[in-house]
């Protein structure tokens, strides 16, 4: 499909809107035909129907005889989980820019002051950002692993205003949720009891005047709309970022990925991944790349 980037023209009987410049680079909106793309940066469109974008399947790491997604799938839906898993995912952060993007959007999008709820904080890789520009933030993070990481990176920002709740996102009640300018999740929502398609519905039932969601792309029960009652998709982006996973030792692999796996590996097992392994920077790192969205709704006043 050819698509024009003057905003004056029509484009196979689309409207194309000029809508909002971030920084350097345009958001586009094109309207009508029963679905809604926008240019920012790379295109992605958005089916009303589907609601999924048109991007390649992410290419995933197929390890131990499976996709690595498949192997720790229900683990990663539990608390447990996190906590064991804090210290192999600030190695994760520690090596990689895979929020970068994000939060170039939040620190253009969000405004001084906003309320700001972050639904699976983590480390407060994106609450603290927002903190340090004078948002009033709570982050929901059930993880006492995760939330150490959270108050480890708050203190040596010297941040010491920001609201923690342990709770899980199914166990708050609505009614609590009122007031927030920004309600956003980041790789969350599908990990949630009810599943992502009621987290995400419960986030439009608390009424905040925003709703920012980013999810990894491939799965098939991620899907997202343009419209969800009184609220409309204000922009979306799909890109492909790095993922890639660093170790200093071997035996730090094979710690990693035994935990991964939930059991010790084999010998055939650890031969295979040290055959993928890319020596670089004094560390050994398994590549990989994740294909992201990320998606903004704005509530219609």
């Amino acid at each position: 499909m050819y698509i024009s980037k003057n905003p004056e023209l029509e484009v196979q009987g689309l409207v194309l809107i000029y809508i909002k410049e971030i920084k350097a680079m345009k958001v586009l909106r094109y309207e009508g035909a029963g679905f809604m793309a926008f240019l920012f940066g790379n295109l992605s469109v958005i089916s009303s129907h589907e609601g999924q974008p048109y991007l390649p399947r992410r290419k995933k790491i197929k390890l131990f005889g499976g996709f690595m997604e498949k192997t720790i799938c229900k683990r990663a839906a539990t608390v447990s989980f996190w906590d064991s898993y804090a210290k192999w995912y600030k190695c994760w952060m520690e090596h990689n820019n895979y929020h970068n993007r994000i939060i170039d959007v939040l620190t253009t999008m969000v405004e001084p002051g906003w309320k700001v709820l972050d639904i699976g904080a983590g480390n407060g890789i994106l609450s603290l950002p927002l903190c340090a520009i004078g948002c009033d933030i709570t982050a929901i993070e059930p993880s006492a692993g995760m939330r150490n990481l959270l108050y480890e990176n708050a203190f040596s920002r010297g941040i010491d205003w920001i609201d923690v709740d342990s709770r899980r996102w199914e166990d708050i009640p609505t009614f609590e949720l009122k007031g927030y300018d920004l309600i956003m999740a980041c790789n969350s929502l599908h990990l949630a009891e009810m599943g992502f398609k009621q987290a995400l519905e419960k986030i439009f039932h608390a009424n905040p005047k925003n709703v920012f969601v980013i999810t990894e792309l491939g799965t098939p029960e991620i899907k997202v709309k343009w419209q969800y009652g009184d609220y409309t998709m204000l922009f979306t982006k799909c890109y492909e970022t790095e993922s890639s996973l660093a170790y200093h030792t071997i035996d730090e692999m094979t710690d990693y990925w035994s935990f991964i796996k939930g059991r010790r590996l084999r010998s055939f097992e650890i031969e295979g991944i040290k055959s993928r392994l890319v020596f670089e920077c004094d560390h050994m790192w398994l590549k990989d790349t994740a294909h992201v969205g990320m998606y903004w709704w704005e509530r219609n006043i």
